[in-house]
């Protein structure tokens, strides 16, 4: 989503995480615990029976401005994923594309207006709602890394009129 918004801006988008959780399953039978950084030994841990856990929400900014909130909480059960995603700080596109794999993808439903209840992922915050904003929910995955992701953009109008969104004083991309 970084460089599709990227290019059609044509500005550069940063990422401002608003929080990020990790935690890991010591066995399949006992409950999460939180995964502080660096730990080496829970990284090559890391399989179907010790999953890794990850909650984060971020904003990507245009222009100080938000262009999509994105909420996600990926499963790792692979040590050469663990480290590309959490040490290595990959972002998620980009663990799929240092794999060498095209995930799967899955649409699991589109949105006008505010989010739901019932799409909003139990571990995230509020995201800021208007009549205005667009959003989808979706999963991507290959063997070893499953992410389910929910992106709100603030307003279909971003779309429509571009740089003149941002508040630049650009005129709109065609």
């Amino acid at each position: 989503m970084q460089y599709l918004n990227s290019a059609f801006f044509a500005r550069p988008i940063t990422i401002v995480t608003v929080y990020s959780n990790t935690f890991y399953h010591p066995t399949i039978h006992e409950p999460s615990a939180i995964l502080t950084l660096p730990n080496p030994a829970v990284i090559v841990s890391a399989s179907r029976e010790s999953p890794i856990t990850q909650t984060r929400q971020v904003h990507l900014q245009c222009s100080n401005k938000t262009v999509c909130t994105a909420t996600s909480t990926v499963r790792i059960t692979s040590p050469t994923v663990a480290n590309l995603f959490l040490v290595e700080k990959y972002a998620i596109g980009q663990t799929f594309a240092r794999m060498g794999k095209v995930p799967e993808f899955e649409l699991v439903s589109v949105g006008l207006g505010p989010v739901t209840d019932a799409v909003l992922p139990s571990h995230s915050e509020k995201v800021h709602s208007t009549d205005e904003q667009l959003w989808r929910k979706y999963r991507l995955y290959i063997d070893d890394f499953e992410c389910d992701i929910l992106e709100v953009f603030p307003t279909r109008e971003m779309f429509v009129d571009g740089l003149h969104w941002l508040g630049d004083g650009s005129e709109p991309l065609d």
